[in-house]
């Protein structure tokens, strides 16, 4: 639209004011040339006969013929021809009719019982150039606006596949075949992003190697220690720290993994009942009240591996704080909607934003044997953002506690 606007603009304003200004001065001077050898041969057909005008009309290119009646004349005329028309009678002293034709103009003038008539060839009174002007205008600009959309839109697809490139590396995808293309300032802003990519890479491969060694260190000292209770009488303190060491082991797995980068992998068909069950099955919650409804028929494509990681997180959190566990499916507008609901004290409505920030924890004793490390609904939330999935927190009307909502769309 930026680029046809305004030629659309140009291109009409150009043949306006051509005709305007030029076509209409043409027109009015082959008219007024036409009346003045009209006014001319009428007064030679008055003053010296009919045989001696036809001779003067001869020289002049223009053809004489006596009829005793007018011929059907067309009403019908174009814009030009009725201009034309228009001039001439004006201009010429005698009353008047036109005929157009397509290859001559025929004039036709009443003597006493004669009517005297004279043929004009056509391109004499109206020019074609004009118009063969006003279409090559029109079509040399269709076919350079043709080019030039061509060229457009390879710099449109240039953009678009950057701005592709830069949607998936920010769901978790890896970009392998991106490279910049198109113009100057296109490949500029494609190359500023591959730096940042790698960038980005480099820092999260950092964290990753950071983390990863405290954890294999602390993993490391956290052994020896357990080996070196296992070697102590049993008794109320032991026991108490065997559990303290197993809540560390606990902390240092999920930190590793929230500082691990997730990659997304290709989208597969997956049942959400089996789904469900599997994240049921191998969960360690085995004591609680859990109730499934899922219907067998409900599949969807997507990444399996992060969509199990959030269902399990959004399980284990609702396990965590209640006795009864409800996991329900549904198709609703497309989509599918896993609602996960427990009986436990449920989330206030100003900590609903809150519970998905890393570390956050509603618990402000810190109890770090009940609170868990606070960051299970940040990985689900961020696993979410990178396969196009939603996770919504309501209360849940059943259970009285909290209800997670997890929407996937494009069901197949």
């Amino acid at each position: 639209m930026i680029f046809l606007i305004p030629l659309i603009i140009i291109q009409c304003s150009v043949i306006f004011f051509f005709y305007d200004r030029h076509w209409e001065k043409i027109i009015n001077r082959f008219s007024n040339i036409a009346s003045n050898e009209i006014n001319l041969i009428i007064n030679t057909y008055e003053k010296e006969g009919i045989e001696r005008t036809k001779d003067f009309a001869n020289d002049l290119n223009i053809r004489l013929s006596i009829h005793n009646e007018i011929p059907k004349i067309l009403q019908k005329r174009s814009i030009l021809e009725e201009k034309v028309y228009k001039t001439i009678k004006s201009r010429v002293n005698k009353n008047i009719d036109v005929n157009f034709r397509e290859e001559f103009v025929a004039f036709y003038m009443k003597f006493d019982d004669e009517i005297l008539q004279v043929n004009f060839p056509r391109k004499y009174l109206l020019s074609e150039t004009p118009i063969i002007y006003i279409l090559w205008i029109v079509s040399t600009s269709l076919v350079l606006s043709l080019i030039a959309f061509l060229f457009m839109r390879i710099q449109i697809r240039a953009i678009y596949r950057l701005s592709k490139s830069a949607e998936d590396f920010g769901r978790g995808k890896e970009i392998l075949n991106f490279k910049p293309e198109g113009a100057m300032e296109i490949r500029s802003a494609g190359n500023a992003f591959l730096k940042m990519k790698r960038r980005i890479n480099n820092y999260i491969d950092q964290r990753t190697s950071f983390l990863a060694g405290i954890s294999h260190d602390l993993g490391t000292i956290i052994t020896r220690i357990k080996l070196r209770l296992e070697l102590l009488d049993n008794n109320k303190e032991t026991s108490q720290i065997k559990k303290d060491i197993e809540v560390m082991q606990g902390f240092l797995k999920e930190y590793l993994d929230y500082s691990k980068e997730t990659n997304v992998n290709k989208s597969v068909k997956i049942n959400i009942s089996d789904l469900i069950n599997e994240v049921v099955g191998l969960s360690k919650f085995k004591d609680k009240k859990i109730f499934i409804k899922c219907a067998r028929t409900i599949n969807i494509h997507n990444d399996k591996g992060c969509l199990y990681r959030i269902i399990s997180n959004l399980f284990e959190n609702a396990c965590k704080y209640g006795e009864t566990v409800a996991i329900f499916a549904r198709k609703k507008n497309g989509n599918v909607i896993i609602d996960i609901e427990d009986n436990g004290p449920g989330i206030k409505n100003e900590f609903r934003r809150k519970v998905f920030k890393p570390f956050y924890k509603i618990d402000d004793s810190r109890n770090l044997n009940k609170g868990g490390s606070g960051l299970g609904l940040s990985i689900a939330k961020d696993l979410a953002r990178k396969i196009g999935v939603k996770i919504t927190l309501k209360n849940s009307k059943k259970y009285k506690g909290s209800c997670f909502s997890t929407i996937i769309p494009k069901v197949s």
